[in-house]
């Protein structure tokens, strides 16, 4: 299985007092923990759904860049929007970030996040390139 390790991630906040991380690698695969469109004062950047679509991809690269990966390396993402409605436009910035090589994701309805304000969630997990 390998040693998990945690990677504290610059720019993202230390979540260690509510008792999860943002970054844990095992071997070659990186766990990223949900990501919310927060800005660099880790307050929701706009009330924009599309806005904070880009802000929450933001800090999953920066997730998965801290432990050494890029994007091209998420595998599967996992997204919660308070609002099916803007399943498309998520899509459509996905799209942006990712090109025609999209990892496996699931599209999940919620009826609200942490912090409030929040519309979009996710969580993913990238699986590094070998030795």
């Amino acid at each position: 299985m390998g040693t998990k390790r945690i990677v504290p991630v610059d720019g993202l906040e230390d979540p260690s007092e509510y008792g999860y991380s943002q970054c844990v690698v095992v071997g070659r695969q990186v766990f990223l923990a949900g990501q919310c469109g927060l800005g660099t004062d880790h307050e929701v950047v706009s009330l924009d759904f599309a806005e904070q679509c880009r802000a929450a991809l933001d800090r999953v690269r920066l997730g998965v860049e801290a432990a050494g990966g890029t994007l091209d390396d998420i595998v599967t993402m996992t997204v919660f929007i308070t609002d099916v409605r803007h399943g498309r436009v998520f899509t459509g910035i996905r799209r942006e970030y990712f090109g025609d090589r999209f990892p496996a994701s699931a599209l999940i309805g919620v009826s609200s996040l942490m912090p409030p304000g929040a519309m979009i969630e996710i969580q993913a997990t990238a699986v590094l390139p070998g030795p």
